[in-house]
């Protein structure tokens, strides 16, 4: 199960860890898949970072003290129930490589929830959530959202339960563009997943 977005700050992460609440604790695999660029130029966040800084093509991170490190996404994927943590870091050339590597890692048969949206076209997962956020300009969307959306089993537009503004029209407009007659659901993602993901869980 796969969990994509159209932009930081869209609800990947909190997605990802309802998604993993909702499954009995200790069964499923995470795995956190970062792509920075091939060539670093500046950090989004203003500073250096073990993400934009890698000075490898991938790394695997199975370091439970980098993993574990408090209000982390990965520390909240293992706090969520995750048998397991992964993060992969990851420069745009090197993905493919990279995914290998992970799935040599992990039993094929497992129950595996990952957040990312590179990762989607290499892992082909069974099933996969878009999340959006609901006042973002579609301009700053990643140039992979549009896909993303058409092939998405559920796509959901992240209003928090105490936001009492409705999703931007832009925002809006621009999922039924690329959704089509498949719809959307408008929910917040922190909530309880069974509330908003609906078969979405049946495990096969």
């Amino acid at each position: 199960m796969s969990v994509s977005g159209a932009c930081s700050r869209s609800g990947k992460t909190a997605c990802a860890v309802s998604l993993l609440e909702a499954l009995p604790r200790g069964e499923a695999l995470a795995v956190k898949f970062t792509t920075t660029e091939d060539v670093f130029e500046r950090c989004p966040r203003g500073t250096p970072c073990v993400v934009c800084d890698i000075d490898v093509p991938f790394r695997i991170v199975e370091d439970k003290a980098v993993l574990d490190e408090a209000g982390t996404d990965t520390e909240r994927m293992g706090r969520a129930g995750a048998r397991r943590v992964l993060w992969a870091i990851t420069k745009q050339h090197a993905a493919e490589a990279a995914w290998r590597a992970v799935m040599s890692r992990i039993d094929a048969e497992a129950t595996v929830v990952m957040e990312g949206s590179t990762v989607v076209g290499l892992a082909k997962p069974d099933r996969n959530v878009f999340v959006v956020h609901p006042f973002l300009s579609p301009e700053r969307w990643k140039p992979t959202s549009p896909g993303l959306i058409a092939r998405a089993d559920l796509v959901v537009v992240n209003r928090l339960a105490a936001e009492e503004r409705a999703p931007s029209p832009e925002v809006v407009a621009e999922v039924e563009r690329h959704r089509g007659p498949r719809g959307f659901v408008v929910a917040d993602v922190t909530r309880p997943a069974r509330e908003w993901a609906g078969s979405l869980l049946e495990i096969p």
